[in-house]
């Protein structure tokens, strides 16, 4: 699979260098199909470290990998699901630390999993292992090749991370530390996921020196229609944006195109908003703040950090297969 240019649109590059998924692989082989769900999905990311007004990655992604780094965030896409996961600052002071490869790395694998069962040729897997796939199992077996590859490096790190699975009509959700998922049907808020706070501004995180395993992770199921908005997010957007302002930024995006639903735009819109607060120290108000007021500190504005943000729009695929 070839790298991500230099200055390259990521979401372009995902459409263009997956493999088949397996409504094209059924669609050819099975003509009685019937109607499900999937993703028109697009990414807006930036690093902390530097204001890009290209939706660049931070760095080049190797050969094979089938994630996006951005800063200490990373991040992968499909038709039918995504992923998010977001290094933790704190080892970047330790000699041999990498979150960012952690993070890069836990992505990788949880989107190689995904893939796997779309090979109806790997007999290792089944429609049965397709239509239940767990995302708290794709977070377990994706942690257990991380960490046999940070060993073999000697790197150090640890990451939050969230993935969100569509499965016909039903999203499920995994989820460990702080990164999140709000999800918006007819200009409404109809689910948000939760942080999940050792302390204040200490998350739950999988890798070097943490007791947290995927096992600790929150699961979801919620039911899907077409035309909901699926907005994942590191704690770079959640940090900074009120979910009442990220629900009136989609409002706005999707009405001010007479009701049409571009996710590039609604990325791209979310991810602005985020880096206007965090540059912001005087005179924005951000979740984060009002947090650390009821932490007893003083804080003031936004939080500088990498900010990744997923949009998913769920549409109609007819030419997908009749799992039942």
């Amino acid at each position: 699979m070839p790298a991500i240019a230099a200055g390259a649109n990521p979401s372009d590059w995902f459409k263009k260098n997956q493999s088949p998924s397996i409504f094209e692989i059924f669609d050819k082989t099975q003509p009685n199909s019937r109607r499900t769900l999937q993703f028109a999905y697009a990414a807006s990311a930036m690093p902390k470290n530097g204001y890009d007004k290209k939706r660049a990655v931070d760095e080049p992604v190797p050969e094979g990998c089938l994630s996006v780094q951005v800063g200490e965030d990373a991040y992968f896409m499909r038709s039918d699901s995504m992923g998010v996961a977001d290094g933790v600052g704190g080892w970047s002071q330790y000699k041999g630390a990498n979150p960012a490869l952690y993070s890069r790395t836990l992505m990788h694998y949880a989107s190689a999993e995904l893939e796997k069962l779309d090979d109806l040729l790997d007999a290792d897997y089944s429609i049965h292992d397709y239509n239940n796939v767990d995302p708290r199992a794709i977070l377990q077996l994706s942690y257990d090749q991380t960490n046999v590859d940070v060993a073999k490096a000697k790197i150090l790190g640890s990451t939050t991370a969230i993935i969100a699975v569509l499965r016909d009509d039903e999203l499920r959700i995994a989820n460990l530390g702080d990164c999140g998922v709000l999800i918006v049907r007819n200009d409404e808020p109809i689910f948000r996921s939760e942080e999940q706070q050792h302390s204040f501004n200490f998350p739950y995180q999988l890798g070097t020196g943490s007791r947290d395993s995927p096992a600790d992770a929150q699961t979801f199921a919620v039911k899907i229609q077409e035309d909901d908005i699926v907005i994942l997010g590191s704690d770079g957007m959640f940090d900074n944006v009120f979910d009442e302002d990220i629900v009136e930024i989609v409002r706005a995006v999707v009405n001010g195109r007479g009701g049409s639903v571009d996710p590039q735009r609604i990325s791209d819109a979310l991810l602005r908003r985020a880096r206007e607060i965090a540059e912001d120290s005087r005179y924005a108000s951000s979740p984060f703040q009002s947090r650390a007021i009821q932490e007893g500190m003083y804080y003031q504005g936004g939080k500088m950090d990498d900010v990744t943000v997923l949009t998913g729009v769920v549409r109609l695929s007819e030419d997908s297969p009749d799992r039942r």
